[in-house]
């Protein structure tokens, strides 16, 4: 007898093991998205505060003079000055990060200093 295709069994053997490939690999390629996704949000993140601090190198007569005093800036004031660039999207929303966002330095002690990024919405 010459047979020409596959049984039932056969295919079905073949979409349960596609099956647990997908399994496998799904959540792993999920993962890996979702890293990417914080990572990249760590680095915008960080692009905001290295603006903060090219801002205030420049203006030190505005850095916070007390200990636990706090000095902040909105991303709309640090991209008037040029210090930011026009396009800081944020990776977890895909949109722009709201202009009255603020990054804010704050003084820890005579040389030390701390800047955090405070989203108002």
């Amino acid at each position: 007898m010459n047979r020409k295709g596959f049984t039932l069994a056969e295919l079905l053997g073949v979409i349960a093991i596609l099956g647990i490939i997908a399994l496998i690999t799904v959540p792993a390629i999920n993962r890996s998205l979702n890293k990417g996704k914080e990572d990249l949000y760590n680095t915008q993140i960080e692009q905001l505060k290295k603006g903060a601090q090219d801002y205030y190198a420049e203006h030190l007569s505005e850095m916070p003079d007390s200990i636990n005093s706090v000095s902040c800036k909105t991303i709309d004031e640090l991209q008037k000055g040029g210090y930011l660039p026009l396009d800081v999207k944020n990776p977890k929303t895909d949109k722009a990060f709201p202009l009255t966002t603020e990054i804010c330095v704050k003084k820890i002690t005579d040389m030390e200093f701390d800047y955090e990024v405070r989203d108002n919405n």
